[in-house]
């Protein structure tokens, strides 16, 4: 008996391991979802603007205020033309989706507030500005493909794992990146939620925004790498104990 418990023990051990390891996304409450396959935290509403705008008439001034301008690669969109900066209006702002220059003040003014006890919040990356078409070297292409589990070609509002209940407001639409076109500066990379796709179109163009902060953010319990290692001590403990005398 004593060597069975002790095979079983390892058994679950291993098996809590295992889980652990494979869960790429996890709630760390307050409106944040951790990828640790990324290494980043998402805002758990995925139009977080829209949200905000929807209980705030007055949002888009408030953005303007903390970011009256937007520093980027010297181009034609600039304000004035090729100064490698834009002022932010109004016209950067739709309901519920903005431009490029309207998502990277949206995210200035998510810092200047401080916004669930955070300032580091940014648009995601793109790794590859190699790939136009069905991509998972970006931060959402990560999150869809291996996150969400999206099939490329299909929307993962339609197509999508049990991670997709972490999150609300996923938009049917495409998402800004925070990247610039390196090969023409007029444009910036979005990522399409409803094919899997990424595509780099003028940073006039009005598209969504899903806020992301780098790192673990907002953690209040051990990492699920820690975690494992907490359970699988404990049970080595317990493999350990000596049986009382009426096993």
């Amino acid at each position: 008996m004593k060597h069975k418990y002790k095979h079983a023990v390892l058994f679950a051990a291993g098996l809590l391991s295992a889980n652990l390891a494979q869960a790429a996304l996890s709630s760390n409450g307050n409106g944040l979802v951790y990828d640790s396959v990324a290494n980043v935290t998402w805002s758990s509403d995925a139009n977080l603007f829209g949200t905000m705008l929807a209980g705030n008439a007055n949002l888009v001034n408030q953005i303007i205020a903390a970011s009256p301008t937007v520093t980027d690669t010297s181009n034609a969109l600039d304000t004035p033309a090729n100064s490698g900066f834009h002022s932010v209006s109004a016209a950067d702002f739709g309901p519920g989706y903005t431009s490029w220059f309207g998502a990277m003040a949206f995210t200035k003014y998510l810092n200047s507030t401080h916004y669930l006890g955070q300032n580091t919040w940014m648009l995601p990356t793109t790794y590859d500005q190699t790939c136009g078409g069905y991509c998972t070297n970006s931060m959402l292409g990560e999150l869809f493909y291996t996150g969400l589990g999206g099939v490329a070609g299909q929307s993962v509002t339609t197509t999508h794992n049990a991670s997709y209940s972490l999150f609300t407001n996923i938009q049917n639409s495409v998402y800004w990146s925070g990247t610039e076109y390196a090969a023409n500066p007029n444009n910036a990379w979005f990522f399409a939620t409803n094919s899997g796709g990424q595509v780099a179109p003028f940073k006039y163009s009005y598209d969504y925004s899903w806020a992301v902060l780098p790192g673990n953010a907002g953690a209040s319990v051990p990492e699920p790498a820690g975690l494992a290692l907490f359970g699988i001590g404990l049970l080595g403990l317990m493999a350990g104990r000596r049986r009382p005398s009426f096993w």
